[in-house]
């Protein structure tokens, strides 16, 4: 029979002090991963904590509202450390200028174990952090498309208009601004219940979804941007995905996924530069026709050779990129 030895109570002592000591690290430990957890923001809300910082104020301003409303956050692609998505900040329905389409931006967000660093299409930060996020989140094509610095935009847009090409549609609006009466005037209202074509070669992304409409923007390859607004029937086609001129988006309808206002079927068609901001249609050429706003919003006219178009009465042929 083997005899236990027993150990001296000063070391039973000593061996119980350890054992508390190493079960109170623990439950430190425990407690600041817990701290460190509540005190990180979900993705969600760091991305619209961002948003209203980047584009809050221009938001209030475009549609003449005192407040800036909550942002719909929609993540496309994550791996749990990277996100990729759109966010958008709606018109709210007591904005005094309803007409126009929501403010909305392409993000990239990266874990940094404290939180998210998220950052916007068209910045510096958004460049460097494409170039490293990885192919599961941001496609290699995406990477080249927006890690390329902004382009010189031509006069000339290499644009067609949205629609099939020799087909003819009126238009409603003549330039105006992305929120009605606000500067620039990068806007245009054509009208139809006709199919919505992308105007060039890029890459379509979806925001604001509700049934079977969104708020369509094409990452053109030259440079431009485009967005469409009031659209139903939406594309299939998943966020990212490549298009070409003349490519399906939706059809021109009175749908408002995000707010604002639509009298009549017509796609809100929308001029944008490779950050994102908003370009005056003033005095460039789309499927062949040269728009000059007026001075008032909703005025202007088209001008192809010596054949000038009105907004309202006027009719316009789609001669496809100039």
């Amino acid at each position: 029979m083997t005899r236990v030895r027993k150990l001296p109570r000063r070391a039973l002592v000593a061996l119980a002090a350890l054992a508390l000591t190493a079960s109170a690290a623990v439950a430190a430990g425990s407690a600041a991963t817990a701290d460190s957890q509540a005190a990180a923001p979900p993705l969600g809300q760091a991305v619209a904590a961002a948003m209203v910082g980047a584009h809050g104020q221009q938001a209030k301003a475009y549609f003449r509202t005192d407040y800036v409303p909550a942002p719909v956050v929609e993540p496309q692609r994550t791996n749990g450390q990277w996100a990729f998505g759109t966010t958008v900040i709606p018109i709210p329905a007591d904005a005094r200028e309803q007409h126009g389409t929501p403010e909305s931006a392409i993000f990239l967000a990266r874990s940094t174990g404290k939180g998210w660093q998220v950052a916007f299409d068209g910045t510096a930060e958004f460049r460097t952090m494409a170039r490293q996020a990885p192919d599961s989140v941001l496609s290699k094509a995406e990477k080249d498309l927006f890690t390329t610095e902004a382009k010189a935009l031509a006069e000339n847009t290499g644009l067609a208009l949205p629609w099939k090409q020799g087909a003819t549609w009126g238009w409603g609006g003549g330039p105006h601004g992305y929120g009605g009466n606000t500067r620039p005037f990068s806007s245009i209202d054509f009208g139809g219940n006709g199919q919505v074509l992308a105007a060039a070669p890029g890459r379509v992304y979806k925001s604001c979804r509700s049934g079977d409409s969104a708020l369509v923007t094409v990452v053109h390859t030259n440079g431009y941007r485009t967005s469409y607004y009031h659209m139903s029937n939406l594309t299939t086609l998943a966020d990212g995905a490549a298009v070409q001129t003349g490519t399906y988006l939706g059809t021109a309808s009175t749908r408002l996924p995000c707010g604002g206002s639509a009298n009549g079927a017509h796609v809100h068609f929308t001029l944008l530069n490779g950050s994102g901001s908003y370009v005056a249609v003033n005095g460039k050429t789309i499927g062949g026709w040269t728009f000059y706003e007026g001075a008032q919003a909703y005025g202007g006219y088209a001008k192809r050779g010596g054949t000038i178009s009105y907004p309202g009465s006027g009719r316009l042929t789609n001669y496809g990129i100039s």
